[in-house]
């Protein structure tokens, strides 16, 4: 033992120790009945997996890189937020439908908890349980039941009406000039909205649409953006030098005060009065947001594949020749 070298002892250790460490957390994982977390690439300290995303948008793409190589389910961490990335139809189908109830609650970020009030969560939210299934029957009967979907098919047909209008005109809304480029995803949304407001209220042109569409647009930005504050929820310096906090606040209060002027003016000839709860405004937003963007995901996907655009074109015009006028039946 004298000639033994003392480096090679504390090399032992190192290689030793570390896998003791292992193997009695495997045991104790077994034990609890605790599995394993999903696999995901290398990690650096105090900013996890942000590294692997840096460089050139679309970040969609690198996240299917790396599915490529650790697996159609990965866990990343960006900051101190864990995420979960499903990459596969199989790992999709096991979130959204086998293990539903698991991932039903909505996570609230801590800049979107600095900004809801005490108890309105509203639709969105709201945790799963009493409270948000109650919500989602009262929307449900009241606002999504085929007889009312029905009674708003006509409100539907003359917005759709106008939008063909309107990219079918020489010169677009908002332009003076003849056009052959036209900004279909103004146009869309803007038809939603104009739709959404006159089923939720009833009023036939949507005056303040454009106002409507840039703070919704902006709202959303903030929610979805990052967040420093997000990334690092225990940080009190994160939380100090963040601006989204503030963002937010003066964000919700503009969208409330001109969901409320709308609502006013809609009452008045009524002679009612009503308050303007945290539901109004996820009803608003989110019959607007999800239908836009779903229609502008859509024209995207069939702008970027040419052979579908035209194999449905020819069956638009195949269906609809000799027809002058276009319903939901049709």
């Amino acid at each position: 033992m004298a000639g033994f070298p003392v480096y090679l002892l504390f090399l032992a250790a190192l290689i030793i120790l570390p896998m003791a460490n292992l193997i009695r957390s495997a045991r104790h994982r077994r034990r609890a009945g605790i599995r394993w977390p999903p696999p995901g690439p290398w990690a650096l300290p105090v900013i996890g997996h942000l590294h692997h995303l840096a460089g050139k948008l679309p970040h969609h793409h690198k996240l299917r890189d790396l599915a490529v190589r650790h697996g159609p389910l990965m866990l990343l961490r960006f900051g101190e937020l864990p995420v979960v990335v499903a990459s596969s139809a199989g790992a999709a189908r096991e979130i959204t439908k086998t293990h539903d109830l698991a991932f039903a609650t909505r996570p609230v970020t801590r800049t979107a908890r600095l900004t809801l009030p005490e108890g309105g969560e509203g639709i969105i939210f709201a945790p799963y349980g009493d409270g948000w299934r109650q919500l989602r029957k009262i929307c449900t009967l009241e606002l999504l039941s085929a007889r009312r979907v029905l009674s708003f098919r006509a409100v539907r047909e003359q917005e759709a009406r106008r939008l063909l209008l309107a990219v079918a005109s020489p010169s677009p809304e908002g332009t003076t000039a003849t056009a052959s480029v036209v900004n279909l995803s103004r146009m869309i949304s803007s038809c939603v909205a104009d739709s959404s407001v006159r089923a939720i209220i009833g009023s036939g042109r949507f005056k303040d649409r454009e106002t409507f569409l840039r703070l919704m647009e902006r709202g959303i930005k903030l929610f979805s953006g990052p967040s420093l504050l997000d990334l690092f929820p225990s940080s009190r310096l994160a939380m100090l030098v963040s601006r989204v906090p503030g963002r937010m606040r003066r964000q919700r209060k503009e969208m409330m005060e001109f969901m409320e002027t709308i609502i006013e003016e809609h009452q008045a000839a009524r002679e009612a009065s009503m308050e303007l709860e945290e539901e109004d405004l996820d009803l608003f937003i989110g019959g607007s947001e999800t239908a836009s963007t779903a229609l502008q995901w859509a024209m995207s996907e069939l702008l970027n594949n040419p052979k579908v655009m035209q194999k449905a074109q020819d069956e638009v015009r195949r269906v609809l020749y000799g027809q002058e006028r276009i319903t939901e039946e049709t």
